[in-house]
């Protein structure tokens, strides 16, 4: 019997890494990643990092694009996530403080780690974030220059590989990553295929926000109480 898949749907276009199947790789399953989301550079200008004592992200993206407007490499990088480590690391930053999937904790790790009087801190991502670390640390005393580097676009067309593995029977789980990926999974897929093809399909998702933001009619939601790709994984592998 031909094994069936893991569809991971993210955002693509700027960072096609193969990372996140490397961390979800399962023996019992083939392992693709489509588009849902498309990724598109916004900012282009060098970033002057001489008063800045930190940069912060929380997206793979914008560590590609930031990689490429500072040479400077040294410089303390706050991180979500094991996958954006080690981008980060192959990209050649030195000092990596990977905050474990949690922005609430790379906050907390921020105000435990940086002084206020020590210079700004720079924020790097999308124009829109869900936790807006920079209000949350400019409201407690801090000096925050934020960059919007990239945004996201829903793509509007169903990949033909999708549809064809959904009508084969062949998808056992679909994984999903952000809100607005979810988002557009109710949009694109639940207006255009037959819910009956989608009732079996198990949906792994990084986080219970984005499993809430799922259509109710989908019935198989799992989700990490911790959002780490890792933990992701064992979902997956305690729900087979």
């Amino acid at each position: 019997m031909s094994k069936k898949y893991i569809v991971i749907l993210r955002a693509l276009g700027i960072l096609d890494n193969n990372e996140i199947e490397n961390i979800l790789k399962n023996n019992l399953y083939n392992i693709i990643t489509l588009p849902i989301l498309k990724a598109e550079t916004i900012y282009s200008k060098p970033i002057n990092l001489n008063k800045s004592q930190a940069v912060l992200t929380t997206s793979s993206n914008a560590i590609k694009i930031f990689s490429q407007l500072s040479k400077k490499r040294n410089i303390p990088l706050y991180t979500v996530g094991s996958t954006s480590k080690i981008i980060a690391k192959r990209l050649g930053y030195k000092n990596v403080i990977d905050c474990q999937g949690d922005s609430v904790k790379m906050y907390n790790t921020v105000l435990k780690n940086c002084n206020k009087n020590n210079g700004d801190l720079i924020y790097i991502g999308a124009k829109s974030i869900s936790f807006d670390i920079p209000k949350m640390l400019l409201d407690v005393g801090y000096k925050v220059k934020r960059y919007i580097v990239y945004k996201t676009r829903e793509v509007n067309v169903i990949d033909n590989k999708f549809l064809n593995l959904i009508k084969l029977n062949k998808i056992k789980w679909i994984v999903l990553l952000s809100k607005k990926g979810a988002s557009n999974f109710n949009k694109l897929f639940l207006n255009n295929i037959e819910f009956n093809q989608l009732k079996q399909i198990k949906f792994a998702c990084l986080s219970e926000n984005i499993a809430k933001e799922l259509s109710a009619k989908i019935k198989f939601k799992f989700f990490p109480n911790h959002p780490t790709l890792s933990n992701l994984k064992s979902v997956i592998t305690q729900n087979e």
